[in-house]
């Protein structure tokens, strides 16, 4: 009796823990990088740096965005910078500081900048990291 109580004890307790850790929230900060046939985009988590990179030689460049959610303000997500190569040698990157008051998302698209950050990939050349936050 005392061994079958331990064991629902513990069945429990790891029950549990499985639910903190499936809850659905932003995924820390950490080196992302998002990739189409066209070029990539990538975030490194030290220094908080952005960079896109054209890797298709087609006349048209690739753009970046990064957009924001505050936790506290309920307008929805803001683009907070903007980013672009294509027609050059090299990488275009900037500098961004990612706080954790929100959630962020970078989305890179091919000959335009986007519109929002979960663009629908299926009639639009964008990609982007989905939520993530420091």
């Amino acid at each position: 009796m005392l061994k079958s109580k331990f064991v629902r004890t513990v069945a429990g307790a790891a029950g549990a823990a499985a639910m903190v850790v499936a809850t659905a929230s932003p995924a820390f900060a950490a080196n992302m990088r998002v990739e189409t046939i066209r070029g990539y985009m990538t975030f490194t988590d030290d220094g908080d740096v952005f960079r896109v990179c054209d890797t298709l030689a087609d006349g048209k460049g690739v753009y970046g965005a990064v957009f924001y959610n505050s936790y506290i303000a309920t307008n929805g997500y803001q683009r907070v910078m903007t980013m672009s190569d294509g027609g050059d040698a090299g990488c275009g990157s900037k500098g961004h500081n990612i706080g954790n008051g929100g959630s962020y998302t970078f989305v890179m698209c091919w000959g335009r900048y986007p519109t929002g950050p979960f663009e629908n990939q299926l009639s639009s050349p964008c990609d982007s990291t989905g939520e993530f936050n420091e």
